[in-house]
């Protein structure tokens, strides 16, 4: 099992926010009247386990409702979200892209499935930079990042088949804008990274112009929101503004530590208040007291072009 090399309890920046609108009840197909019921059974059974957190159970008894009927898209769906849930971003992937390949596969549940195997990409190769950065390695040899650079060509190329099938999709537009950036972000050949960026800002604009667009309420998953990335040491130019913290607590316990001791990304919304957060340095009990310290802080909105976004930015604790 693939897993990757952070677990913090905030692990979940991707993993709470991927889950799409697979139905709980969808129809047995081209199964016997006798198979149904079997089918249905296991179906239910794989939907309680789920439910009840039990994903390695939950993951058996899908795929015996696929013994029954191999391309059931609530079975092959919820085995994805199931690998998703153990952390095993593989076998996620395996079975995701599945879901998008079924034979008369519904456009608009193929640009959802694109969308979330996306984000996994994404999610790990942002962490794996971001990781590495924030333990101080500031220069990134072509040959630590061979791995990430694949994960964000192919990350790449899931989302441009989403947009496709999806224009207006801001989910799109947004993931294939952070991917952009962390490109960017390893890229040693300015003519590169500067091409890069470029793609990124006018995937970041048509993210924001749909999402304008459209009647606004807080959603769970973050990354409907358009968004920017701070934290891979890439010059975002005059375009874009950070807020600066307004409300900045730092816990007690880390007073005397050196400075940096913690390093913790957060996700800021859009009202400048942290919506999520997870250690990139620091672990144990030092990083479980960071993390409700950074939940607390607040910012003044930051903006791209004069439109208010939301942001991706680390604290480094001791706060100073």
């Amino acid at each position: 099992m693939k897993k990757l090399s952070l677990r913090s309890a905030s692990f979940a920046l991707a993993m709470i926010v991927i889950i799409s609108s697979l139905s709980l009840a969808t129809p047995a197909q081209q199964t016997q009247p006798a198979d149904q019921g079997k089918e249905k059974e296991s179906l239910k059974k794989g939907d309680d386990l789920y439910k009840a957190g039990k994903f390695k159970e939950a993951i058996e008894a899908y795929k015996e409702a696929l013994s029954r009927d191999p391309n059931n898209d609530q079975a092959i769906g919820y085995i994805g979200y199931s690998y998703n849930k153990l952390h095993d971003t593989e076998q996620a992937r395996v079975w995701m892209k599945r879901r998008v390949d079924l034979p008369g596969q519904s456009p608009s549940k193929r640009a959802q499935g694109l969308t979330d195997i996306t984000l996994l990409y994404w999610d790990e190769a942002h962490m794996d930079i971001a990781s590495r950065l924030a333990g101080g390695n500031k220069n990134l040899k072509p040959e630590d990042v061979v791995g990430v650079k694949k994960l964000l060509t192919e990350g790449i190329d899931s989302a441009l088949k989403a947009v496709a099938i999806a224009p207006r999709s801001v989910k799109g537009f947004n993931l294939l804008n952070l991917l952009y950036r962390a490109g960017a972000a390893i890229e040693t050949e300015p003519a590169v990274k500067t091409d890069l960026l470029a793609k990124a800002d006018e995937a970041l604009r048509k993210s924001i112009q749909f999402f304008e667009a459209i009647p606004q309420q807080q959603s769970a998953d973050l990354w409907t929101v358009p968004t920017l990335s701070a934290i891979n040491g890439t010059e975002l130019g005059q375009s874009a503004h950070f807020g600066a913290p307004t409300k900045k607590p730092s816990p007690e316990v880390l007073k005397d530590a050196r400075e940096g001791s913690v390093i913790v990304e957060v996700v800021v919304g859009r009202d400048g208040k942290v919506r999520l957060q997870r250690v990139l340095s620091g672990q144990g009990k030092p990083g479980d007291v960071a993390l409700g310290s950074a939940h607390q802080w607040e910012f003044v909105p930051s903006t791209f072009e004069g439109h208010t976004v939301q942001v991706i930015e680390t604290i480094s604790f001791p706060a100073k």
